[in-house]
C-alpha cells in the first residue's frame, strides 16, 4: 500500500491535510471520506478503512478541515463545503478516470451530499445525523432527494443523533437510491456499546465489505448502462 499526503490552503494560512492511501496497483475505485465536527480524519474507524480498503484494490482518500488544529474555527457550513470541493479537484488531479465515491462521518456526511458532479458515482454517509442528541430538534433532509444517486447509509442502532423511526421513513422517502445498514448495539460513532457477542473489529470488517459491495454494484450497473 502507498501513502501520499497533500497540503492546500483554502482560506489564507489555513491549512487542509489530504492523505491519500492507495494500492500498489492503480485502482479504478476511489472513495473519499470526510470527518465529523468534533475529530478528525484518525478517527477509528475511518482509518481502519484506509487501512484496509485499500488491499482490496480501493482507493481511500481523508482529510482534515481547517479547524481542526483548534486555532481556526472554520465549522461554517459553506466555508466547509468550498474545503470539500478544493479536496475532491485534489482527488481529480491524483485519481483520475476512477469512479468517485464520497461522503464522510457524520459532520463530512451532510457536507458531502451538497457535493454534485457528473463523476460521483455515489454517497457514503457514515452515522448521518437527523437530530440534536437531547431535545431531539429535526435537521432537514428534503435536499437528499434532489441527489438522485445511490446512498449508502450506515448508522448505529442506538444512535441518538438518529432518530430510528424518522431513519426508516427516510429510507422509504428515498427509495430507491437509498440503502441502510443498521449496525445493532452500535453508537453515533458505530462503536459498539457493549463487546458481548462480537468485537469491534468484526463490525468495522461488516462495514468494509458493504462498502465494496456498495461500490461494486453501483459500478456493474453503470457498465451495463454503457
Amino acid at each position: 500500500m502507498k501513502k501520499i499526503e497533500n497540503i492546500i490552503y483554502p482560506f489564507d494560512k489555513a491549512e487542509t491535510l489530504i492523505s491519500y492511501s492507495l494500492p500498489d496497483t492503480a485502482s479504478d475505485i476511489t472513495i473519499v471520506l470526510g470527518h465529523g465536527k468534533y475529530n478528525d480524519m484518525t478517527q477509528p474507524l475511518l482509518a481502519y478503512l484506509a487501512n484496509t480498503l485499500p488491499r482490496e484494490n480501493v482507493n481511500v482518500v481523508r482529510f482534515n478541515y481547517p479547524f481542526v488544529d483548534g486555532a481556526n474555527k472554520f465549522r461554517k457550513r459553506k466555508k466547509c463545503l468550498d474545503v470539500y470541493h478544493q479536496v475532491l479537484d485534489d482527488v481529480r488531479s491524483e485519481c483520475p478516470g476512477t469512479f468517485l465515491f464520497i461522503g464522510g462521518k457524520s459532520y463530512s456526511a451532510r457536507i458531502s451530499e451538497h457535493c454534485r458532479a457528473d463523476d460521483i458515482k455515489g454517497y457514503i454517509f457514515i452515522g448521518y445525523p437527523l437530530n440534536t442528541a437531547r431535545v431531539k430538534i429535526k435537521f432537514p433532509v428534503k435536499h437528499l432527494s434532489t441527489l438522485e444517486k445511490p446512498m449508502m447509509f450506515i448508522q448505529g442502532a442506538e444512535d441518538k443523533y438518529s432518530d430510528r423511526g424518522r431513519l426508516e421513513l427516510l429510507m422509504g422517502a428515498l427509495d430507491p437510491y437509498a440503502r441502510l445498514m443498521l449496525v445493532p448495539d452500535a453508537d453515533h460513532s458505530l462503536e459498539l456499546v457493549h463487546e458481548d457477542k462480537r468485537s469491534q473489529k468484526d463490525v468495522n470488517k461488516e462495514i468494509a465489505d458493504v462498502l465494496l459491495w456498495i461500490a461494486s454494484d453501483v459500478i456493474e450497473k453503470e457498465m451495463k448502462k454503457n
